[in-house]
């Protein structure tokens, strides 16, 4: 009968137990997005990447103009064969010089779009799991699309007793 009553016991245990799991969901990119930091970083986002864009035209329209001269003596027997050759090794390096500049200008801007966004999903992070954790909630979901947990409360982790059934230390 005791052991009955026991097993009852930790049943019921275990019940209540489920039954405080509490779970909660949010939309950090709509969170994000609402924020006034959001706005700053966009701006400054936005101020470089026009930056590189006019420093592309630029170098689009030397390369346009240098090709339009060597196309207005490119049949021209007066002028050399020497001269046609520089002047097409220029537009070829500066055809170089334009792709090196598109990949320069992405480098960066990805780096300062790293650099700006990594504390402020920090500080959402840090915020969503203190909320949660003040209202008791085991897990955080996150309802972005291609999302999924933010918060989860590790006494629910399922590791220990799974590594242990498989024998892995």
């Amino acid at each position: 009968m005791k052991k009955v009553f026991s097993i009852l016991m930790i049943l019921c245990a275990t019940s209540f137990a489920q039954a405080q799991t509490k779970i909660a969901h949010i939309n950090s990119t709509q969170l994000i997005e609402s924020m006034p930091e959001a706005d700053t970083i966009s701006m400054k986002l936005d101020k470089l990447r026009q930056t590189w864009e006019n420093l592309l035209v630029e170098k689009q329209k030397e390369t346009q103009t240098k090709y339009q001269a060597l196309m207005e003596i490119i049949d021209d027997e007066s002028v050399s064969t020497s001269v046609k050759e520089v002047k097409t090794q220029e537009i070829e390096n500066l055809q170089k010089q334009y792709q090196e500049m598109q990949q320069t200008g992405s480098d960066a801007l990805q780096k300062e779009q790293e650099l700006l966004l990594t504390p402020l999903y920090a500080k959402v992070k840090e915020t969503i799991a203190t909320v949660a954790k003040a209202n008791g909630y085991s897990y955080v979901m996150d309802s972005s699309e291609g999302s999924g947990i933010i918060y989860s409360d590790t006494k629910f982790d399922l590791m220990p007793l799974v590594k242990a059934k498989l024998g892995i230390k």
